[in-house]
């Protein structure tokens, strides 16, 4: 972790020096916070949707509907993002966003019937869109050559995030035999992050511009993309929404399998979910480590994304094994891929469309989850738990793997480009 510190705070003297070291932590640890409270909230529902799927009588296949809803919101107002930051900025579309998630987490147990959750859960993907799309737009575009050590920092906190979320929504829930406990916890957590960003991160972090391979007489780096729709931001963008797949398929129902199938108890089965989370720590090396293996460390990553995926619904029922899996697709997804393809994404766009980038790739993420939670219940319904996973979650990332070889790393301003100036 030190030296992936290290790596960010050289790149920050790199772009910057307004900004004191100690400033920079700081500002990190609460944008960090305000990621660590986006994953809380969204591996929360999941962990509990055996209490939700009953007190509302719904199928298997409208509870993974519920714990996928918010991507249809995300894919929509991520395409917004990039005019949203254009006419407000960075940080007032980071703090909007927040404010927005949390607003209607609070209100999701408030809903009385499931059409209610459905448009609850779904509206929180609207302020999740909006907050992901900043603060990756934010950090991409100040730390510039860095940018992947700082996304991986980032994308660690919503790790921690995803590991507390389940364990301790599920605690909450044991503690007042409610699980709307958790959903009102939540709602003022998030607030509470969109005031410290309000107050503690300042405009010349977050409105800055990405300087990567930009030269003093160019606006884009020699032999670097010059359009922002172009071969390679479609390719990385298809290789990203195929991952989004197994992704969402195993948030959605994968503590549902280990309760009706494997019969973990209820907090054993967010305690097993939440080691995804423990996972995702691995973006404290894996941003860095993402920008040096670069295109083979994507196909790597796939490849064992596949083999993880099968694993989850094919291997043995032991809580160990099966906590070791769940920390492995963390590792792979969040901890490598997610940072790495964001990374990919800006580096693939002139310097000043960096916010369009994150834009137009991140709902490419997120659009498939829309759909993943309620076609991989539907599978497994018609077709059974082991058909169901093998193609919602290890033919996916193999498709994503053949994608990523059309993949021209020459053309992208990561291998072009010269050296970030200074601001």
């Amino acid at each position: 972790m030190s030296d992936t510190l290290t790596q960010v705070k050289h790149g920050a003297d790199k772009l910057d020096d307004t900004i004191s070291r100690p400033a920079l932590a700081l500002i990190l640890l609460i944008l960090g916070v305000s990621y660590l409270f986006n994953g809380m909230d969204r591996q929360m529902l999941p962990a509990l949707l055996g209490q939700i799927n009953a007190d509302y009588h719904l199928t298997l296949a409208e509870g993974g509907f519920l714990s996928t809803a918010f991507a249809f919101n995300i894919a929509l107002f991520g395409a917004l993002s990039g005019w949203c930051m254009k006419r407000f900025g960075r940080r007032a579309t980071l703090v909007g966003g927040l404010l927005a998630y949390s607003l209607f987490t609070f209100l999701t147990p408030l809903a009385s019937d499931f059409a209610g959750l459905a448009i609850y859960r779904a509206l929180t993907g609207a302020g999740e869109a909006l907050h992901i799309c900043a603060i990756f737009s934010c950090v991409g575009a100040y730390f510039g050559a860095q940018r992947g050590a700082a996304m991986g920092v980032i994308n660690a906190s919503f790790g921690v995030g995803a590991y507390l979320g389940p364990v301790l929504g599920t605690l909450l829930y044991e503690a007042t035999g409610s699980w709307h406990t958790p959903f009102y916890a939540y709602g003022v957590a998030g607030a509470v992050a969109a005031l410290l960003v309000l107050l503690f991160v300042p405009k010349h972090f977050s409105e800055a511009r990405d300087l990567e391979g930009v030269t003093v007489a160019s606006s884009a780096a020699p032999g670097g993309p010059t359009r922002v729709f172009n071969r390679n931001l479609v390719v990385v963008s298809l290789a990203f929404a195929m991952m989004g797949v197994s992704f969402f398929s195993f948030t959605a129902l994968y503590a549902v399998f280990l309760r009706t199938q494997l019969h973990y108890p209820v907090a054993a089965a967010g305690a097993t979910l939440g080691m995804y989370g423990i996972g995702s720590l691995f973006g404290l090396v894996g941003g860095w480590l993402g920008d040096r293996l670069r295109t083979p460390g994507m196909l790597v990553a796939t490849l064992l994304l596949a083999v993880t995926g099968h694993l989850l619904f094919h291997g043995p029922a032991s809580q160990i094994v099966q906590g070791a899996l769940s920390f492995t697709f963390g590792v792979l997804v969040s901890g490598y891929l997610y940072p790495r393809c964001i990374s990919v994404l800006q580096r693939n766009v002139p310097a000043r469309d960096v916010s369009l980038a994150v834009s137009i790739g991140l709902p490419f993420f997120y659009v498939p989850g829309m759909a993943a939670g309620y076609f991989f219940g539907h599978l497994v319904d018609r077709l059974g738990w082991s058909v169901g996973a093998t193609l919602m979650l290890t033919l996916p990332p193999l498709l994503a793997f053949l994608l990523l070889l059309a993949y021209q790393a020459r053309r992208s301003r990561e291998v072009s480009g010269a050296a970030a100036v200074a601001h």
